[in-house]
């Protein structure tokens, strides 16, 4: 059940935060997790941690003021919500009492650089939205140096400065205190993988398992979803990072499952996605904005019913590693050509495109959809002057290709009714014509 359709502005909400929110924890969202979850959730979580130390401890506050202070609908902040959930910043609880409608939000800190970097989940996940130049810019500069080598520690011990006092009357206290609450990654759980399936195919092997420790599992969860590995999958990577005597190297067994992945996958690493969403809910999305959350060899596959030759394979691998466009950007040129060239995957052509996009700095499929309007817009200006206008030049990545007949193009470069710059490709009816035609080859 989603407890979040619950929600009404005088639903009950308490704030659970044991922890202090400081400067650094602030650098870190900014430089990792904004990337990931955007602006929008990011301010959601940053209202509720500085809210949190404006009310008394555990107070019970009404959801209507979050709609005030944030001046968003409850179906909008139960989206950021979710996306707070997801990435392990936000744990959510409901009360159990009768007549009792309660929501508790527990804050989790951010990882800290150091953890974010070596969870193998989050870290390529941010690799993929940000490319690799930006990706080792911020490591770079979350970086700091080891303590110098050939070095003998001479701190004084607890025993040798201090002498204990009398104990009398003394009793360990059982109250809650607040301390560090970090968050520990991605929201996943250990029941997310098969372990019995697994461990029938470990037997006769060399792992043993007593192995499996909870680090170890989460570990194995976390890489089964990131490289969609199955049982046995997994068992192949386990083999190459296990030793009888030392165990499961967990180091090693983030290298191997790598290996593994690459190897079977014609060395691309994977793109993280969201779940696809029942129909109601993707009438409501905006198609554009839903193109950044899809593998653009998952759309290739969507594209050709799941059987891409190797050149649209080529096509597509080339892009993602000659390239530093984002999934978005390289869904939106696949989609663009594929109605330009009816459906053939040109591999000039298209790279020109994905050229140029780069050097324009197109970092988002809205961007890239804003181009293709911008360049029409520019050929209607040219057609309807009586010549040429001075800077007006057409992109070389729009040249390859026929041209086509005078009444097609014409139908094609039609200006809108409208002269507002459509925000959707529901709005556009050119991008409906391309997005309609993509449902009919699925």
């Amino acid at each position: 059940m989603n407890f979040n359709e619950r929600l009404k502005p005088n639903t009950e909400f308490m704030i659970y935060n044991p922890a202090a929110f400081e400067k650094s924890h602030l650098n870190v969202l900014n430089e990792l997790y904004l990337p990931l979850i955007q602006q929008d959730a990011l301010m959601a979580y940053i209202y509720l941690q500085e809210s949190s130390q404006h009310h008394g401890t555990l107070e019970i506050r009404f959801h209507k003021e979050i709609m005030d202070e944030l001046n968003t609908p409850l179906s909008t902040f139960s989206e950021l919500l979710e996306k707070l959930e997801g990435i392990g910043l936000v744990r959510s609880f409901v009360s159990n009492e009768a007549h009792d409608d309660l929501f508790i939000y527990e804050l989790l800190l951010p990882l800290t650089p150091e953890d974010f970097f070596k969870d193998p989940m989050l870290s390529l996940y941010l690799y993929s939205h940000i490319g690799p130049s930006a990706y080792k810019k911020k490591k770079e500069r979350l970086a700091y140096p080891l303590k110098p080598k050939n070095i003998t520690e001479v701190t004084r011990k607890f025993t040798e400065v201090f002498q204990a006092g009398s104990g009398e009357g003394f009793t360990v206290p059982d109250e809650s205190f607040r301390r560090e609450n970090v968050s520990s990654g991605p929201n996943l759980d250990l029941d997310d993988f098969d372990f019995d399936v697994l461990f029938t195919h470990l037997k006769g092997t060399k792992i043993d398992r007593s192995f499996f420790t909870r680090e170890v599992r989460m570990l194995i969860v976390k890489l089964s979803v990131l490289f969609n590995f199955n049982a046995y999958d997994m068992k192949q990577v386990l083999l190459s990072s296990t030793t009888q005597y030392a165990g499961i190297d967990m180091e090693q067994l983030k290298y191997e499952a790598r290996k593994y992945y690459q190897k079977e996958n014609r060395g691309k690493l994977p793109a993280i996605s969201k779940p696809r969403t029942d129909d109601k809910e993707t009438e409501q999305a905006s198609y554009i904005e839903r193109l950044e959350s899809i593998s653009p060899l998952d759309r290739l596959n969507d594209i050709r019913n799941n059987q891409p030759s190797d050149n649209d394979l080529r096509l597509v691998t080339d892009i993602i590693a000659r390239t530093s466009l984002p999934n978005g950007v390289v869904n939106l040129l696949l989609e663009y050509v594929y109605q330009q060239k009816n459906g053939d995957l040109g591999y000039n052509y298209t790279m020109k495109i994905a050229r140029d996009w780069e050097d324009k700095g197109i970092r988002s499929a809205k961007e890239a959809y804003q181009s293709i309007m911008d360049y029409r817009k520019q050929m209607n200006a040219k057609r309807k002057g009586p010549k040429d206008r001075q800077g007006e030049r057409k992109p070389s990545w729009m040249d390859g290709g026929q041209k086509p007949s005078a009444k097609k193009e014409a139908k094609q470069q039609a200006p809108p009714k409208k002269e507002a710059v459509q925000k959707t490709a529901k709005d556009d009816p050119e991008i409906q014509k391309m997005i309609d035609d993509f449902r009919k080859s699925r």
